[in-house]
């Protein structure tokens, strides 16, 4: 039971993490969209600037992944903070409805 207890708040830590990462992605569309409404121009945020101004460095190499990674890292950081907070959230939603299955069957066995 401390198990399936323990296994629950952590799907339940998952789902509000990806609740939250999400909701930075929305956050971060409405930040673009008030900047494009008042300059005119939409502002590129992508993943590489992130990094950038997180003061990362990339690691350069010449390989077949690398384009994939271009390709990544141009993505627009409110859709990729979209996309992994959806991911996230839908992991821990699932796993909960997975163990609340499960803990009715083992109290329906027990019956």
């Amino acid at each position: 039971m401390i198990f399936k207890r323990t296994l629950r708040s952590i799907f339940w830590i998952i789902e509000g993490s990806g609740a939250l990462v999400g909701s930075a992605g929305i956050v971060l569309l409405y930040v673009s969209s008030l900047a494009w409404l008042k300059g005119g121009i939409w502002p590129a945020y992508d993943l590489l600037a992130l990094w950038t101004n997180l003061h990362f460095q990339l690691p350069h190499a010449e390989w077949i992944g690398a384009s994939v990674l271009a390709v990544i890292l141009k993505m627009e950081c409110w859709i990729a903070f979209l996309i992994v907070g959806g991911v996230l959230f839908i992991l821990g939603a699932t796993g909960e409805r997975v163990l609340d299955a499960s803990i009715h069957r083992a109290k329906k066995r027990a019956s």
